[in-house]
């Protein structure tokens, strides 16, 4: 639960207060009657008093409509999947889940430098491939994973 927290939504120029359910690094669930197709780009303004106020990006990734929240015993809502943040944003929305009470949330990681090199080192342009392979190799299974989970 994200007690204290204000949510304000905002999907194709609809704007609305929500109340949340659930929050996470990942993305939130919203209460809300109102359906919104999966896919659907929408932006989510969290305020909660003595912390920064929040503005992220994200896409409608599940939906729990009335009639399936009732037959699940469930709140009916969206769920909402945060796009890609800048890691000062990344920051703050840890400092908001540890305001919440979340232990033990990693730091955000500052992103390497694994990219760019003007260097003819053949060694440090292979590190470099190496690490971007394993970052591909590594998000290729997060998808399979997610994949696994909605099948």
């Amino acid at each position: 639960m994200a007690k204290g927290v204000a949510a304000r939504i905002d999907a194709n120029e609809r704007l609305g207060n929500c109340n949340i359910e659930n929050i996470s690094v990942g993305g939130v669930f919203i209460r809300t009657q109102t359906g919104m197709p999966i896919g659907m780009p929408v932006r989510v303004d969290l305020t909660k008093r003595g912390v920064e106020p929040l503005q992220l990006s994200g896409r409608v990734v599940s939906v729990v409509s009335e009639t399936e929240a009732k037959r699940q015993d469930i709140s009916p809502g969206v769920g909402i999947e945060f796009d890609p943040m800048p890691l000062a944003t990344e920051k703050q929305l840890h400092a908001l889940l540890r305001e919440l009470g979340l232990k033990d949330l990693a730091d955000p990681i500052e992103p390497r430098d694994l990219y760019a090199t003007t260097s003819p080192d053949t060694a440090q342009v292979t590190s470099n491939v190496q690490g971007l392979v394993a970052m591909l190799t590594d998000a290729l299974q997060k998808v399979k994973d997610r994949d696994d989970e909605i099948a």
